[in-house]
């Protein structure tokens, strides 16, 4: 029970279900015996019923992760072997602090970074833990490269990064690490290129902040016709069946939730020359004196949206 992958799942959640379960089975059973010396007593046959015997101890938490740290030690080469054929054409490397703060005991403050190399299909191929972001990556991309070349898979086509993507001076730093691959095409990650779009905002409690987030992502992505249509016709008859009929289908958008579109359609990238001309106004628009919360305080800083949109337009081509 403890392989489960579900939130919650620990030693101390199997116990008290393992406790809920055999208390059941003991009643159930002591009432059952119960019932059948019934008929003894009433008749006189027996003068006495011996009680049922006590409900046996279930095991400890602790005794509970020993024997899943045997299991898991059992399959260890089948873990590894799992865990090290996974591969993809579009990876993805990231680096964040929020799973270093969870490391406890011996563990704990040995760590500051976790960086984790990841596939098209959001499967992990590996992590590491570093004590500064971006530092002592060379023996994970080495790794990496490895596992590729000795399985015989193609290399993949795109890395997308968080930092590190280009440079002014010459190549790119996470391209340097993958220099095996030459064919390698390394890009930001779209969404920390939003993210640096929002450090050009005054403040994050601003009344405009969120609209100007969605207006941005918009202007990046958009949904597949095909996508859109199918679910759109999908949508109209099942509002038809429940009796519901509309005049056009502006009406019948408006019953398609963000959840609906988000399940059912896929997103892409516009294009760099679209997205470049949409960001522009984006910011042209929000960045008038007239775009001013209630307080008078204006949504972006203009000095620093600026020349955060000429360093950052290049990561559009």
């Amino acid at each position: 029970m403890l392989r489960e992958r579900t939130r919650g799942n620990s030693a101390m959640q199997l116990y008290r279900k393992l406790c809920e379960v055999h208390s059941e089975t003991w009643v159930r059973r002591s009432t059952h015996y119960l019932s059948a010396m019934e008929p003894f007593l009433t008749s006189g046959v027996v003068r006495t019923c011996t009680p049922p015997p006590s409900m046996p101890p279930v095991p400890q938490p602790g005794w509970l992760l020993t024997v899943y740290g045997h299991d898991i030690l059992s399959r260890l080469e089948d873990v590894k072997a799992r865990v090290t054929s996974i591969f993809g054409k579009v990876l993805k490397m990231d680096s964040t602090k929020k799973v270093t703060r969870k490391l406890a005991g011996a563990a704990a403050g040995t760590a500051a970074w976790v960086t984790n190399v990841g596939n098209e299909h959001g499967q992990v191929l590996m992590s590491v833990l570093t004590a500064e972001e971006g530092a002592g990556l060379l023996p994970m991309a080495a790794g990496i490269v490895r596992r590729y070349r000795d399985a015989g898979v193609e290399p993949p086509q795109l890395l997308y990064v968080d930092r590190d993507c280009c440079s002014s001076f010459g190549g790119s730093r996470a391209a340097t690490m993958f220099a095996e691959w030459e064919g390698l095409v390394v890009r930001l990650d779209i969404w920390h290129l939003m993210r640096r779009f929002a450090s050009g905002v005054a403040t994050e409690s601003h009344q405009l902040y969120k609209p100007f987030l969605q207006q941005l992502s918009s202007a990046i992505f958009t949904w597949y016709e095909e996508d859109a249509a199918r679910l759109l016709d999908a949508k109209k008859r099942t509002l038809m069946a429940q009796g519901m009929s509309f005049p056009s289908d502006a009406g019948v958008w408006r019953h398609v939730s963000r959840k609906e579109m988000a399940l059912h359609c896929r997103r892409r990238t516009r294009g760099a020359a679209e997205t470049e001309q949409l960001i522009g106004d984006l910011l042209e628009i929000f960045g008038g004196d007239w775009r001013r919360d209630s307080m008078g305080i204006p949504l972006l800083d203009q000095d620093r949206i600026q020349a955060i949109w000429a360093e950052q337009k290049r990561h559009l081509r």
